[in-house]
């Protein structure tokens, strides 16, 4: 899963929700039905609790979250990902591919640690990651009212409108700033709520223990978005302070963070059935989007993704084919694109095989004739739909063209384009030559008709304009569906009786789930559970299917690990940025960590299906494995108060 929002920029953001799909997103009497929701802090006190004891839950909402403190504090966001402490001095696990750069970036040819994996055999052997940071929430505040005020003073216009908001949110996180804060200004409900979240961040983040590539990435991107999966996905950082406790950059002299809060790690695993929390942060779904969105998302933007994104791939590999610095030093790249890219293809899939559009049709009916039924209703409704549908259309009639445009200026920045970026440049510029008359760009055709004239660096340049054009464009349209979407908005929150849970927006969430298996298909059964030996009977020792000789050696010694768990499904609610996420039991001990979903949930940022929406997790267990007998970290162990 990637670590990274899933939705593109040039996605349109709207609000309608898939009413086939989304069997139970409201909140019911007595309670809110859980297993489907990506559900704010401040919304589980509205959960229903008496049904989640029944179902194993030992923790009351306060003790996951009381506003400034609790389980939730344990939860931490680390460059897009997610992550959690594991102990009081700062120890972080996430996923090895949430650390893929880092690690890519503290190794050479001559010292791969992607290939050979890494142990720190002492705090002073820890390798700095710079770019990377540690961050967790310290507090909510409520600045709707701030917002809305700050849209209606710029007056009529709507890029203004939205330039103004944008102007307030800046202004609000500035404003929060201190010694050992930072903050964040977000919406919910498209924008009918908002709210400044105070949070630590940590600048000095140490990469601490990674697994070799073979186990870390097992399975590779044969097996990406897949289930049976046998994918070791881990690796353990630790934020550092200054001297003082205080957030501070890279520097010799700082200590371990002291952590206000981690999760004890639990060595009981967990069974079909059993109960289990997601805690995170999610990066973006469209659980909103309204039949014409999914429609150009379907037929125009992710087919187009998936083509050019698989091209980028196959020029780059080639560029660096045979060339081991090279191999290595486009591998984070690499990774990042075929992920995105087997997203697209698993969207495509799983939106047709779903029909999300007819279902958006079919609900945007009914929310439109209850609607119609009622004077008071139509008077304060009637149109709404209108008025987003015209908007997306709008947005679709351009959609594949601004991707393109993006794509192209990130090809030619900084001038004429050399190596693989002309071969990409060129490739984009084919792209173009492809689209339908109405999404054609001028520069671009004036350019290639004019026999390239000038070269890149011209086309560069002529790209300004329409560059300039796209940004006011989205400002204009964003500021339009700040009213229209949030009415559409209220609109359905009334049409279901009550409140739901809003579109992720890289914010902390909590996700209730059931370990549970599935059926992706007629005949076909899935169990929610892989183990060491299916993983060694996937070995062919080679490619994506290499298992390390360390842990072949150690099945040899103990053959009892043939069956120690891999990993595990549930039907949590997640999608990119949940990855890292810790999952959780109902003591709130660490049984797992999220890293992916299965193919045929991939387009379950548009819905949730219960179903076929099922996440993919690394079972702790196997993670102690290898740290305890394949390659040995007693003191981490220790740390982390495992026996």
């Amino acid at each position: 899963m990637s670590p990274h929002p899933s939705r593109s920029r040039f996605l349109p953001r709207t609000a309608a929700i898939s009413g086939a799909l989304l069997l139970c997103l409201v909140f019911r009497s007595g309670g809110a039905h859980a297993d489907e929701g990506q559900w704010l802090p401040e919304q589980l006190s509205d959960l229903d609790f008496s049904g989640l004891k029944k179902r194993g839950l030992q923790l009351s909402a306060k003790q996951i979250w009381d506003g400034e403190k609790g389980l939730l504090t344990a939860a931490v966001q680390i460059n897009g990902c997610s992550a959690s402490f594991v102990s009081k001095e700062g120890l972080i696990v996430t996923n090895h591919h949430c650390g893929f750069s880092a690690i890519n970036a503290a190794s050479t040819v001559e010292r791969n640690l992607l290939e050979d994996g890494f142990v720190s055999a002492s705090r002073e052997e820890e390798i700095p990651a710079p770019g990377y940071s540690v961050s967790f929430v310290r507090g909510y505040e409520d600045v709707t009212a701030e917002m809305h005020a700050a849209a209606e003073a710029a007056g009529e216009d709507p890029a203004e409108r939205w330039r103004a908001v944008q102007a307030e949110r800046a202004r609000l996180e500035e404003e929060a700033q201190g010694e050992f804060e930072s903050a964040i200004v977000v919406p919910y409900f498209e924008g009918r709520e908002w709210r400044r979240i105070r949070r630590t961040v940590l600048r000095d983040v140490r990469l601490v223990y990674a697994p070799p590539r073979d186990v870390g990435e097992y399975g590779g991107e044969t097996d990406n978005w897949m289930w049976p999966r046998h994918t070791g996905d881990f690796s353990f950082f630790r934020a550092y302070v200054s001297p003082t406790g205080s957030p501070a950059g890279d520097a010799e002299e700082n200590v371990p963070y002291e952590a206000p809060r981690w999760l004890e790690v639990s060595t009981s695993g967990v069974e079909e059935s059993d109960l289990v929390m997601v805690l995170g942060y999610p990066g973006r779904t469209n659980r909103y989007a309204t039949s014409a969105a999914v429609e150009a998302a379907e037929a125009l933007f992710y087919p187009l993704r998936y083509r050019v994104y698989s091209e980028m791939i196959r020029m780059i590999e080639e560029d660096a084919a045979g060339d081991p610095e090279q191999e290595l030093r486009i591998a984070s790249r690499i990774k990042s694109l075929a992920n995105v890219m087997k997203n697209a293809q698993g969207q495509v899939w799983g939106l047709e095989r779903n029909q999300v559009v007819a279902h958006k049709l079919e609900e945007e009916a009914a929310i439109s004739k209850w609607i119609l039924a009622d004077r008071a209703l139509t008077k304060k409704f009637d149109g709404v739909l209108d008025e987003l549908l015209e908007l997306d259309r709008a947005d679709a009639a351009r959609v594949q063209r601004d991707f393109l445009l993006g794509s192209l200026n990130g090809a030619l920045r900084g001038g004429a384009p050399e190596g693989v970026n002309l071969a990409i440049a060129e490739m984009l510029l084919a792209e173009f030559a492809q689209l339908p008359e109405s999404q054609s760009l001028a520069e671009v055709t004036s350019w290639l008709d004019g026999g390239r004239e000038g070269g890149f660096e011209s086309l560069a340049e002529s790209l300004r304009t329409p560059l300039s054009e796209m940004g006011n464009w989205r400002d204009s349209m964003a500021g339009r569906r700040m009213d229209v979407a949030a009415r559409w908005i209220e609109a359905q929150e009334q049409w279901r009786g009550k409140r739901f849970y809003p579109d992720a927006n890289s914010t902390l969430r909590v996700s209730v789930a059931s370990v549970k298996g599935y059926e992706p298909r007629d005949g076909v059964a899935h169990l929610p559970f892989t183990t060491v030996d299916g993983m060694l009977r996937k070995n062919i020792g080679a490619g994506d299917f290499d298992v390390p000789d360390a842990v072949i050696a150690a099945v040899e010694k103990n053959p009892s690990a043939r069956n120690l768990r891999v990993c595990f499904l549930s039907d949590a609610d997640t999608t990119g940025g949940n990855s890292g996420s810790p999952v959780v039991d109902g003591k709130g001990r660490l049984v797992g960590l999220n890293f992916d979903r299965v193919f045929e949930a991939v387009a379950g940022d548009f819905g949730w299906n219960p179903e076929r929406s099922r996440n993919v997790m690394v079972d702790i267990r196997y993670v102690l494995w290898l740290m305890k007998d394949v390659w040995p970290a007693p003191a981490l162990l220790k740390e982390m108060g495992v026996k």
